[in-house]
């Protein structure tokens, strides 16, 4: 190995060490500005830069908090001298044992938001960023399942059909008044409708039911709420709340390949652009995500978002690798 050689291993491991410390940061949920601009510049220094923090957002998004952990840690403890592939050797088998060391972690997110747990690749039924499907129910029942949402169809048992929603957003129409009733378990609540329409969402460890037509059960626990038309509950581990009156067409706009916000903090808003689009986008400026807005954004067209947004708040967006955006 030649002293050239050797001085670009170091320096390649050095520039892994310094994208991952900037991959924890942008998760600590505590980036500022300054952070951004500094994040900025380090990414255009070089393509070399530009790529390492790429393979380091992949191996974040990739593994689970155990496996960062021992990654960044086998990043850390190379030997700067050690010949080069040895090191890759060393951060491989570290990542390969990060692995396996994750494993029971995997059902939680990352603070990146940017994979699926175990559970959710696991389902029977899955979608990716960005897309949509249609699925068929015994009785005529049906389910459109909306961008990344993960769920099973389990046979029909006592006289129901069940849906087991693991993860995302789905719309569930029922037969009718003559078939089984549709029966959707989701965290530790059950959803149950036989002849009615409606939309039911989990993330973040919340469930929220939007009743769009007919009238829908919603139990939790030792609580039932009645849902009618137009109306909505959200349960979630301190319990279920109170059954409030909501515009279905704002809910369920996803089915006409729109996003529509009334009057919606900026950072509520970025949370649900971000289902939809590879990548992340990260709020830097939290006085921006205090502000409202009130748009509608066509799915088809949703890389024009973030520059919309730009011009409609007089901020600034930073592009970098692996589609994150740092916006403010």
């Amino acid at each position: 190995m030649t002293d050239q050689d050797d001085r670009s291993h170091q320096e390649g491991e050095a520039l892994r060490r310094e994208a991952i410390e900037w991959l924890t940061r942008l998760s600590s949920g505590e980036t500022t500005a300054a952070d951004a601009e500094a994040l900025n510049r380090w990414c255009g220094e070089s393509p070399a830069h530009a790529a390492a923090f790429a393979e380091a957002n992949l191996l974040w998004s990739t593994l689970g908090p155990a496996a960062r952990n021992v990654a960044a840690r086998a990043v850390a403890e190379v030997p700067p001298k050690r010949p080069n592939v040895m090191a890759r050797r060393a951060f491989v088998g570290a990542a390969g044992t990060a692995v396996a060391a994750s494993v029971g972690y995997l059902i939680v997110r990352p603070p990146l938001d940017m994979w699926p747990s175990i559970s959710e690749l696991g389902a029977q039924y899955r979608t990716g960023t960005g897309e949509r499907r249609q699925l068929a129910i015994a009785d005529g029942a049906a389910v459109e399942m909306n961008t990344r949402t993960s769920l099973n169809l389990e046979a029909a048992s006592s006289g129901a059909n069940r849906i087991e929603l693991i993860a995302g957003e789905a719309v569930v129409t029922t037969g009718g008044s003559a078939s089984k009733p549709v029966v959707v378990v989701a965290a530790a609540g059950r959803t149950s409708a036989s002849n009615a329409k409606f939309d039911i969402r989990f993330d973040g460890g919340s469930v929220c039911v939007t009743c769009l037509e007919g009238t829908v059960d919603v139990e939790h626990r030792d609580r039932t709420a009645v849902v009618r038309r137009e109306q909505q509950v959200v349960y979630d581990a301190g319990g279920i709340g109170q059954v409030v009156s909501v515009d279905p067409t704002v809910v369920t706009s996803w089915q006409t390949n729109v996003l529509i916000f009334r009057r919606e903090p900026l950072s509520r808003a970025i949370e649900e652009i971000n289902r939809y689009r590879p990548g992340r986008i990260i709020l830097v400026d939290t006085t921006l995500g205090r502000k409202l807005i009130d748009a509608s954004f066509r799915l088809d067209r949703i890389e024009e978002i973030v520059p919309q947004i730009v011009q409609v708040f007089g901020t600034r967006a930073r592009s970098l690798p692996g589609g994150i955006v740092l916006l403010g």
